[in-house]
């Protein structure tokens, strides 16, 4: 032990202690302080050069004993010597293994890293669940966001900590100072604070990864620097004898006053490590960040496909193609089904494209060749979000709610007002235009999966996060973006009640998929020819084909049904389904004759629904004409089709008076 340490073991802790300067107080890596003694060696210094200029000839043995002095002062700063860190972290190598504050240390040591784990583990899962990471973030989180990296990198102090002291004090040095001691458990205290400090920074990550405003970047950051720094806090109250008597022995030890000067060799190239260790975090908490970032504005962390379910609202006279002249029925349901992002953005947000009724992929844009049925290229419904508004809007540029309206957001339906991101986070009731602006609502829903429960335990989710549904599996086919929709093998083929004819549904492999002919995520039925019904010749064409709320039954003549199916018209044909759209095809026409009950959670077939035939239609009547009951007994409930193994139940008027359902008129 030199002179210098003996003397300050000597002086006394309350001496020592006025003594030493921390260059962290929080880190506890302490610095010894030489300023009184600077100041006074320059001013004698001065006091020495001024006598040197005024008397020529004077002490050069004086003047030398100044220089040596100085440079004294000088080597003595640049050693820049330091103590150990005052932690309970460093208790661990300072104190025997079996005693009582090695013991009380390693608890602390171990507390903190379970709580830095549960709280890296608790984020982990928050970022591996996109649902869980803001769609975006506006401006000034964004900022805060990129700031707080700095600032982590400020208050994290172990990382440093760490990797100062096994730099500044290498083997030889130490067992020189505590030759008692060992240096592999020094060694392993600095690594244990080293991952401390990088899990204090994934933490950070994560949080700033999940974060949605400002005030919660900055609590998080309070609770995992008190996180951090329960080893200086728990060795201050050692000190101050609150933990036990042997803590406050081991606290007040030499070893925490000895110090450690800085060699004289290499110091350079390991302070450029440093310098090295500041980027390398930088680079990955930025590079982290700027991922995330990049993302968001993408709309990588919003939902690619939706299905989004509108009221069966109507307007009655909608302004069509800017035509005053062209006035149609639009009933909002008849723009139910699915969504996707198209890649575009307005303001800031993704914009959703309608897609098919048929299969929930993009329109054709290209007509068929032959074109008998005078078919046209559906152009698509758009949602997205207007800042104009402060909304998110329902629109399509062909539609609009007066010729005059020129906006770039002409809305047909719009959500209250919101800042919101993701569309799903959309809140309250919606305004729909119906000539005047009237409340409703709208449901969206993701169609992505993450397992089979979101594909409703029909089907399997796969790797692109969407649901293969299962097929003819236990005497059942799934249909819809989630297998939401059952179709049992004994409804193919549907019963009418009156006439016992026969419906079936379509499985021509025109489509080229194989799959059934679908609307609106529902098979489309074709009347059998010849089964049955007096009202159809046997050339007639008549489908039962759902519509966003309603079944519809619509009827083409023999001119039309004769050829529909025909190899010669199996372009346009397949065309006018895959593409069928219940507005632009003007589903509600003198060729509707049918129409069901609205339908909701039910209704995957006809079956079960109730039907009625379309009577006289105008002004006086609602948007679906005079509705006439089709079931029989015009019995409220009793649906008019059953499946086709399913016997009829003979419910003649005596039995309904006997069950006490009706009197005989």
């Amino acid at each position: 032990m030199n002179a210098r340490e003996e003397e300050g073991m000597e002086a006394g802790g309350e001496s020592q202690s006025s003594s030493l300067v921390g260059l962290s107080e929080n880190s506890g890596l302490v610095h010894r302080s030489n300023a009184s003694s600077s100041a006074t060696i320059a001013d004698t210094w001065h006091e020495n050069q001024s006598s040197t200029a005024v008397t020529t000839g004077g002490d050069d043995d004086a003047a030398a004993r100044v220089r040596r002095r100085r440079q004294s002062f000088i080597d003595d700063v640049e050693l820049d010597p330091i103590t150990l860190p005052e932690s309970t972290h460093t208790l661990l190598f300072t104190e025997p293994l079996k005693s009582i504050p090695c013991f009380i240390s390693s608890c602390i040591a171990f507390l903190t890293l379970l709580c830095l784990y549960l709280a890296l583990y608790g984020n982990w899962l928050t970022f591996g669940n996109k649902e869980l990471i803001p769609a975006n973030v506006h401006g000034a989180v964004k900022a805060a966001q990129y700031t707080a990296i700095f600032i982590a990198l400020l208050m994290d102090e172990e990382i440093p900590t760490g990797l100062y002291l096994l730099q500044r004090i290498p083997r030889p040095y130490f067992i020189e100072k505590f030759p008692e001691l060992c240096y592999g458990d020094f060694v392993s205290s600095n690594i244990m604070r080293i991952l401390m400090g990088y899990l204090f920074l994934l933490n950070v990550l994560f949080i700033l990864v999940k974060a949605r405003d400002v005030l919660q970047i900055f609590f998080d950051f309070v609770a995992l620097q008190f996180i951090q720094q329960l080893g200086d806090t728990a060795f201050k109250l050692a000190r101050m004898s609150m933990l036990s008597t042997s803590m406050k022995e081991a606290t007040t030890r030499r070893y925490f006053r000895t110090e450690f000067r800085r060699p004289t060799l290499g110091w350079k190239a390991k302070s450029s490590f440093f310098v090295a260790v500041y980027l390398f975090n930088l680079c990955g908490l930025l590079g982290g960040m700027i991922y995330v970032s990049v993302r968001q504005s993408r709309g990588d962390f919003q939902c690619k496909s939706i299905t989004v379910k509108f009221r069966e609202d109507i307007w009655r006279e909608a302004t069509v193609d800017s035509n005053p002249d062209d006035k149609r029925v639009l009933v909002y349901s008849f723009f139910n089904g699915v969504y996707a992002q198209d890649g575009s953005m307005h303001d800031g947000r993704p914009v959703y494209i309608e897609r098919r009724k048929f299969d929930g992929t993009e329109f054709d844009t290209t007509l068929p060749s032959f074109n008998p049925f005078n078919e046209t290229v559906i152009i698509p419904a758009k949602i997205q979000y207007c800042e104009r508004f402060r909304a998110w809007v329902f629109m399509h540029e062909n539609i609009l709610k007066s010729t005059l309206d020129d906006s770039d957001c002409p809305w047909l339906l719009r959500s209250e007002t919101t800042n919101v991101y993701d569309i799903e986070e959309v809140k309250g009731p919606w305004q729909a235009w119906q000539g005047v602006i009237e409340t409703t609502d709208v449901l969206i829903a993701c169609n992505e999966c993450s397992d089979e429960a979101d594909c409703n335990l029909n089907g399997e989710c796969n790797e692109g996060g969407s649901c293969d549904c299962n097929k003819n599996v236990e005497g059942s086919t799934f249909l819809g973006p989630r297998c939401e929709v059952v179709l049992k093998d004994n409804c193919r083929t549907i019963i009418g009640e009156s006439f016992n004819e026969s419906y079936s549904i379509i499985d021509l492999d025109w489509a080229g998929s194989g799959q059934l002919w679908e609307a609106y995520n529902r098979p489309m039925y074709r009347y059998n020819l010849g089964s049955g019904s007096p009202l159809l010749d046997d050339t007639d064409m008549f489908f039962l084909i759902f519509s966003g709320s309603r079944w519809f039954g619509i009827y083409y003549g023999s001119e039309v049904g004769e050829v529909m199916f025909t190899e010669e018209y199996r372009e346009p044909t397949a065309y006018a389904a895959k593409n069928y759209h219940a507005f632009w095809d003007e589903v509600y026409t003198q060729g509707t004759i049918f129409v069901s009950d609205p339908v909701g959670g039910i209704g995957y077939t006809p079956v079960g629904v109730d039907f009625f035939a379309i009577g006289e239609r105008g002004e006086q009547f609602g948007p679906f004409g005079a509705r006439i009951p089709i079931q029989l007994y015009n019995q409220t409930g009793r649906g008019y089709f059953r499946c086709s193994d399913e016997a009829s139940v003979d419910l003649t008027l005596p039995t309904i008076r006997h069950l006490g359902l009706g009197e005989e008129s």
